[in-house]
């Protein structure tokens, strides 16, 4: 690999000497293509980075558009500190990728960088931020983000990215890193974990995120100065409300945010309770097999009586090791391959508190009862949501003593 600025500005003696002889050919003609190459230009004297984006934008029409990433890669680029974003970018998602938190966006970290400088993280906002404040920030930022994604994974216990129900979600807490390096504890941590689920199980950022992250950064600063934020929205975590809001789809923030409520638990397999491996390249699609029904579909369509949306339901599901589901379990009733692991694992019943299935008679499983395995488990989901979060409405809760 040969830097484009390597090959126009360095001497071709220099890659004689760093290059084995059968390239050298092949080098001197790149070189002599790119120096004499006749690129056409537009000299726009003094103009703002919006202003000469929304030019070559117009002019630009049939070649490929460039990303707000991309813009920000050429207006940051410094070749005297050696700042390259393109190069950061992907050292900081290397660094995520070794703990299966690779799927964080470049716009998302875009975001941070202009949430930490200005508060606002729109387009145009983005584009008009300063080169050099760009470049002398991008280490906190970094430090922030890494603190956020930490904080996801060991508090939160979501133990992949793929989990997080809107990438969205790094800039607020990574900005609440920013201005609190520490671990958050007491009222502050439950301050901010009440509103992670309040995001989550609204939908918040499912439109106009750029505004909804900025009141939200307003929000973080009454968490920083000890203060419960005031709320415009409520959420219903009734039974009855989970239920009906249930059907199972990996994309929807809503069901991933009980998905998370479910790792958390750290699941246990139903065969010998060592505890799942959950991993991202099986939690991307609705038809993983690591989402078990825990009353098989096919079981349920030959049963009758339930709509697909019943059936395919977030209560419904379990996560499971992917040869359990597959090869053990397949279309059983829960009584008859219940009753066999029953038999096999001795914590039998521990195992199934780790899926939020507290008590195999009342939650119907012997009898396979349906509609009585999807009101109790309707019941702990809500219950493990009321304890996480505060309260409902837009008035603070009560101080704790």
């Amino acid at each position: 690999m040969i830097r484009i600025t390597g090959l126009l500005n360095q001497k071709f003696t220099f890659f004689t000497t760093h290059f084995d002889e059968k390239y050298h050919d092949t080098i001197a003609e790149y070189k002599r293509i790119i120096e004499a190459y006749q690129f056409p230009t537009i000299q726009i004297p003094d103009a703002p980075i919006d202003v000469a984006t929304e030019i070559f934008t117009r002019i630009n029409i049939g070649g490929k558009p460039l990303s707000l990433f991309e813009i920000m890669v050429a207006k940051t680029f410094d070749i005297d500190s050696g700042f390259d974003l393109t190069e950061k970018y992907d050292e900081l998602i290397s660094t995520f990728a070794t703990v299966d938190y690779e799927t964080i966006s470049d716009a998302t970290v875009l975001q941070v960088v202009s949430i930490f400088l200005e508060k606002e993280c729109k387009r145009k906002t983005i584009l008009k931020l300063d080169k050099q404040d760009f470049i002398n920030i991008w280490p906190d930022a970094v430090d922030a983000i890494e603190a956020a994604v930490e904080f996801f994974r060991l508090s939160n216990r979501i133990p992949v990215s793929h989990l997080l129900p809107y990438n969205a979600l790094i800039v607020p807490f990574s900005y609440f890193f920013y201005r609190h390096p520490q671990k958050p504890s007491g009222d502050m941590k439950r301050y901010l974990e009440d509103y992670f689920w309040r995001a989550c199980l609204s939908e918040r950022f499912s439109s106009g995120v750029e505004t909804k992250l900025h009141q939200d950064i307003l929000r973080i600063d009454e968490i920083l100065d000890g203060s419960y934020p005031t709320y415009d929205w409520a959420i219903d975590i009734e039974p009855i409300s989970i239920k009906n809001n249930g059907w199972f789809s990996a994309g929807r923030s809503y069901i991933k945010a009980i998905l998370c409520l479910y790792a958390y638990q750290e699941p246990k397999s139903f065969e010998d309770n060592s505890q799942v491996n959950i991993q991202t390249n099986w939690l991307k699609k609705a038809n993983s097999k690591n989402y078990h029904h825990f009353f098989p579909k096919s079981y349920m369509q030959k049963k009758g009586g339930f709509l697909d949306w019943e059936v395919n339901n977030i209560l419904n599901i379990t996560i499971v090791d992917d040869y359990l589901n597959k090869r053990v379990i397949g279309a059983q009733p829960p009584s008859k391959y219940m009753g066999n692991f029953s038999t096999k694992n001795p914590d039998i019943d521990t195992t199934m508190k780790s899926h939020l299935i507290t008590d195999l008679s009342q939650f119907g499983i012997w009898t396979d009862d349906y509609q009585a395995f999807l009101n109790k488990r309707a019941e702990e989901v809500s219950n493990q949501l009321k304890s996480r979060v505060l309260h409902n409405g837009g008035m603070p809760p009560r101080p704790s003593h």
